[in-house]
């Protein structure tokens, strides 16, 4: 499949200093046990700011089609209020573009 016609959603979450630790673990494991295993999902980051105000989920589906089945199914997932108390934000993408290193160590 060409990396171009893969679909993106990126989810931003809000936390504070002191929930962020909990909200890492409940995300990462609503991801790990039910995210990662609907048909189209393909891979996923979550990264944590420094700040600890902060979550960002980037996932690459095969396809929007994809990911729409799966997030119908997760309107009904019992872990779905506790993902809203970090008020979720979403959006899709398409990627237009890559870059990749032109540095190499051993150059």
């Amino acid at each position: 499949m060409n990396a171009k016609e893969r679909h993106i959603v990126i989810v931003n979450f809000t936390t504070s200093e002191s929930s962020q630790a909990q909200a890492i673990q409940e995300v990462g494991d609503y991801v790990e046990s039910f995210l990662s295993h609907q048909l189209g999902f393909i891979a996923s980051q979550l990264h944590a700011s420094l700040d600890g105000r902060s979550l960002v989920h980037y996932a690459e589906w095969v396809s929007e089609k994809n990911f729409m089945v799966a997030a119908e199914k997760a309107r009904s997932h019992p872990d779905l209020p506790m993902l809203m108390a970090y008020s979720p934000n979403a959006s899709g993408y398409k990627i237009h573009r890559r870059f990749t290193s032109s540095y190499h160590e051993n150059s």
